[in-house]
């Protein structure tokens, strides 16, 4: 009996098993159906949409090589359309948002997808809007050359103005889609090619199209005429050494006139600082020039003898870290060499526009010199740094056989811009505006309205009036050399509430230089620093400053003046506490302005104890922190 019971029970066990079985096998067939639908299907229909767009945008860029208006227009539809598909077959694979990880970079994909699609919506309705001229805007059939190209953009910019509004919506949704990308998650490179730099640039780009749409419209309208659409234009070019750090973003190094008509630029004359200064002590000693140089050059900026300064030189103009005050210093100074002012204004550059540009150009030869963005082992810096560090070294000397390679170096530099291929052109445009955002790039415009237009993107370089709490620190390097190349700056601020309500701040700038010396290059750092804040800040006490800090007012601040100087292979720290005049209600305010030309320094905030604030101040910051 109980062997037969032992047999039907392994029989039923058996049967048991394979029903099992046979229920494991139905369940990983649905779970495999379920992955396909949910992940492998769209997956496949989402890449197959992008790689058809990716061959409808090589299309389109060669559409738009040979002018081929009509192609053009089908290729941006055509490459709209494929991204919508993939737009759609991502979003069925929202679930991968909440997986770890994977979520973050599901988003930044779906993101990109999205504002892709809404550009070219906006394209797709500004090719519609300038259909009926697109004969007259140049569209022959004829590939044209790369000044043909920017005249032929300005055109196409005076035809688009009245339909921007149109677009501006679009334009909003793209910057939306990406605006929290973190590109610094990225790696550098991945098999050879550039990864974080390019996401960061398509970053920029769509976020900079739907700023210069709403806040830069001012400036896009202005731009033809700017730009010498109705009329040639001449603009100063003022190189700034930010390697050797003053007010306005570096030591007043060289000079060129750019001439441009119809969006075709060209430098006619380039020179280094030092001839405009001998020529005007030329004129100086034949008549009586007001040149009795301000207290800080006297103090802080000997001559090479020891003695103090008796003149104040053009080279040495921009001691206000307003540009607008600073450029009209030197305009000043310009008409007592008998000249009137034959331009119609100034645009300020640093040492960091042309090493971005190079970089995006390619080596440069002017005079049997290469200039490069490639670190050379002579200051661990990129090579056109050292090549205008060793002119600038020259100049100074004022050895007669110095070329003005300034003039010579930006030229050939705009005509491999503008002649570069046309895959090129949105890295150029973002690198030029997000240099003028970060300040290396400055605008001082004759044309008020132009001017005013240029201020609203924060172009203009001006030390703001503003309601709440405002920090500005200014260095100004005299006499110390390159050596800004390696000074490293970290800024903390502490904020603290007394019990009468009012604020009390301490802020600590501790320097860093960790290179050995190195002759005209790295030497000590003689810094003259000014704290811009809220007019009626009363100082406290102060640490750190080589002479005693001092209380002025200047334009609209409260400004505290010290003087450190910092050593190769050495750290100092300075340290000033004030009382504030603002009483927040509820709400504390602060923006910090960015000088031109400076590194992204280190900045953290400390509100009554909490940090609430740790960045790079790559340009100016507004916050607004609860008390």
């Amino acid at each position: 009996m109980f062997k037969n019971l032992n047999k039907r029970l392994k029989y039923s066990d058996k049967k048991y098993l394979r029903k099992n079985s046979h229920k494991n096998r139905r369940r990983v067939l649905v779970a495999l159906v379920i992955l396909a639908i949910a992940f492998i299907i769209p997956s496949t229909f989402a890449f197959l949409g992008l790689k058809q767009a990716l061959s409808h945008t090589k299309a389109l860029v060669a559409s738009y090589k040979s002018q081929q208006f009509d192609s053009l227009s089908r290729e941006v539809s055509a490459t709209k359309n494929s991204l919508q598909g993939a737009n759609i077959s991502l979003s069925f694979l929202f679930w991968l948002r909440a997986i770890p990880f994977i979520g973050g970079y599901y988003s930044d994909a779906k993101g990109l997808v999205n504002a892709a699609v809404e550009g070219l919506v906006a394209l797709d309705k500004i090719l519609s809007n300038v259909e009926g001229a697109k004969e007259e805007l140049g569209f022959d059939g004829n590939e044209k050359s790369g000044p043909e190209r920017v005249t032929q953009a300005l055109n196409i910019l005076s035809k688009s103005l009245p339909f921007l509004d149109k677009v501006e919506g679009n334009l909003r949704k793209a910057s939306d889609s990406v605006k929290n990308i973190d590109t610094t998650k990225y790696p550098d490179k991945f098999r050879g090619k550039a990864v974080r730099g390019n996401l960061r640039m398509a970053k920029n780009f769509i976020m900079g199209a739907a700023v210069a749409v709403k806040e830069g419209r001012g400036a896009l309208t202005l731009a033809p005429d700017a730009l010498g659409a109705s009329g040639t234009k001449n603009y100063f070019l003022l190189f700034q050494n930010d390697k050797e750090i003053r007010p306005t973003g570096g030591f007043l190094t060289a000079y060129a006139t750019l001439t441009i008509n119809n969006g075709q630029v060209s430098a006619s004359t380039s020179d280094d600082i030092y001839r405009l200064d001998e020529k005007l002590l030329d004129v100086c000693l034949t008549k009586i020039c007001p040149l009795t140089p301000p207290e800080p050059i006297v103090k802080y900026l000997p001559e090479v003898s020891g003695k103090p300064r008796s003149a104040w030189s053009m080279r040495d103009s921009n001691i206000s870290p307003d540009i607008p005050t600073a450029a009209k210093e030197f305009e000043r100074m310009y008409q007592l060499l008998g000249e009137g002012l034959p331009y119609d204004g100034i645009i300020y550059i640093d040492s960091q526009v042309v090493e971005e540009l190079i970089e995006v150009t390619g080596p440069i030869d002017v005079f049997g010199t290469t200039y490069s963005a490639e670190i050379d082992k002579r200051c661990n810096c990129p090579n056109v740094i050292y090549e205008l560090e060793s002119y600038a070294e020259i100049a100074a000397k004022g050895e007669k056989d110095r070329k003005a390679i300034l003039g010579v170096l930006m030229q050939q530099i705009l005509a491999r811009s503008v002649g570069a291929d046309v895959e090129k052109l949105p890295q150029l445009i973002e690198v030029v505006a997000r240099l003028a955002n970060h300040k290396h790039i400055m605008f001082y415009m004759h044309e008020s309205p132009l001017q005013s237009s240029l201020s609203e993107l924060n172009w203009t370089g001006e030390i703001k009036s503003v309601d709440g709490d405002y920090l500005h620190i200014n260095d100004s390097n005299f006499a110390g050399g390159k050596s800004n190349l390696y000074v490293e700056q970290t800024v903390t601020q502490e904020i603290n509430t007394r019990k009468d309500g009012t604020m009390k701040k301490k802020i600590t700038i501790e320097y860093k230089n960790d290179q050995p010396f190195g002759i005209w290059l790295n030497g000590i750092n003689r810094d003259y620093v000014r704290f811009y804040v809220p007019k009626g800040s009363q100082l406290l006490s102060s640490k750190g400053s080589e002479v005693a800090v001092s209380t002025i007012d200047d334009l609209g601040k409260t400004v505290f003046e010290a003087f450190v100087q910092v050593r190769p292979q050495n750290t100092r720290k300075l340290e000033i506490e004030y009382s504030l005049p603002y009483q927040p209600d509820g709400k504390y305010k602060l923006i910090i302005q960015k000088q031109p030309g400076a590194k992204d320094f280190h900045y953290k905030i400390k509100l009554n104890g909490r940090g609430v604030a740790d960045f790079e101040l790559d340009q100016d910051k507004e916050f607004e922190f609860g008390i």
